[in-house]
């Protein structure tokens, strides 16, 4: 078990490096102090949270386990799935655009679990225009095709009854009209139960990748590192109920082309039923409050997140639904 610690704790230091040189630089130039580092990476839809119960729990969803949409914020927490696990996910988001993904898990025992999952975007009709031939206005070239989208498979194990750790390989491709790009991104995660008050520690690495070539600029995905805690708020406060379920998390984020950011959401469940969600997110241009609420009948779960992305862009709705069986 110590060796299988200590090798996870390698990877993410060794992949830290890029993070940590750019510290040091900020502390020898003191002019990046409020360098935000953004417009260092694209696919930025891959940024986009999934699931109505991770987001309205304002993103800090690195320690959910048990269903097949944990996946876009921890392939570890696959581990916890016992039989099969179905998502699907819908987010209507700005100028018209979709945001669509799915996952499916199945657990086969000692071989551990296997899953697929994809993203996808649907940007809806985007009419092209181009310099007229008299170089006065301009003239319609129809309608542009923009299609982005990612398509991964993914595994986990418990390798002891408290620590999970699960991975991600996927293949992601955009396509901007005659222009298109792609790459095979990898998702890392863990997930450990330290048994008291069920407290959960989880870490994982989302979208690290090669840099992409597009044109003649090079470019990379948006490399995020998680780190969060959970708590059973019930138990701390030494308490216990069959009903009642609530559960509190915390978590950082250190993006690539961000500096870093804090999530903070709740959980309630009410006899295994309804369940009522609320968070905040720290440190964002425009992101702050969330929450939603969750129904559960005969394994399905359906559930609704909003967001709050200030006056100017508005809010964000989302719907979501698991089958577990």
């Amino acid at each position: 078990m110590k060796k299988i610690i200590f090798m996870v704790m390698a990877v993410f230091l060794l992949l830290n490096i890029p993070i940590s040189s750019f510290a040091q630089s900020r502390d020898e130039y003191p002019e990046f102090d409020n360098l935000k580092k953004v417009g260092q990476s694209g696919y930025q839809f891959l940024k986009i949270g999934v699931g109505a119960r991770g987001t309205a729990m304002g993103g800090a969803a690195i320690t959910n386990e048990g269903n097949a949409g944990d996946v876009f914020y921890n392939p570890a927490g696959l581990t916890a799935i016992e039989g099969k696990s179905v998502f699907v996910g819908y987010t209507n988001w700005f100028a018209d655009i979709k945001h669509q993904a799915f996952s499916a898990a199945i657990n086969l025992g000692k071989l551990g679990v296997f899953g697929l999952n994809g993203v996808m975007m649907d940007h809806g009709d985007i009419m092209g225009t181009a310099i007229a031939n008299n170089n006065i206005g301009y003239e319609d070239t129809g309608n542009l095709d923009v299609a982005e989208m990612a398509i991964g498979l993914s595994y986990a194990r418990r390798f002891t009854d408290r620590f999970g750790l699960g991975g991600t390989i996927k293949y992601c491709r955009q396509d901007l009209d005659a222009m298109e790009s792609s790459v095979v991104a990898f998702d890392i995660g863990t997930i450990y139960n330290t048994g008291w008050h069920d407290v959960k520690v989880a870490m994982s690495i989302q979208h690290f990748s090669k840099e992409i070539r597009y044109i003649d600029e090079d470019f990379v995905l948006p490399l995020t590192y998680r780190i969060g805690v959970s708590a059973n708020l019930l138990s701390l406060m030494g308490k216990t109920s069959e009903k009642h379920d609530w559960t509190i998390a915390f978590e950082g984020v250190n993006p690539r082309d961000y500096t870093e950011r804090f999530h903070l959401g709740t959980e309630y469940w009410f006899d295994g039923l309804v369940a009522l969600r609320g968070g905040y997110k720290f440190n964002y241009d425009e992101e702050g409050i969330t929450f939603g609420a969750g129904v559960k009948m005969m394994g399905v779960e359906i559930g609704y997140a909003y967001a709050d992305f200030g006056d100017i862009l508005g809010t964000i709705n989302r719907v979501s639904a698991q089958l577990s069986f």
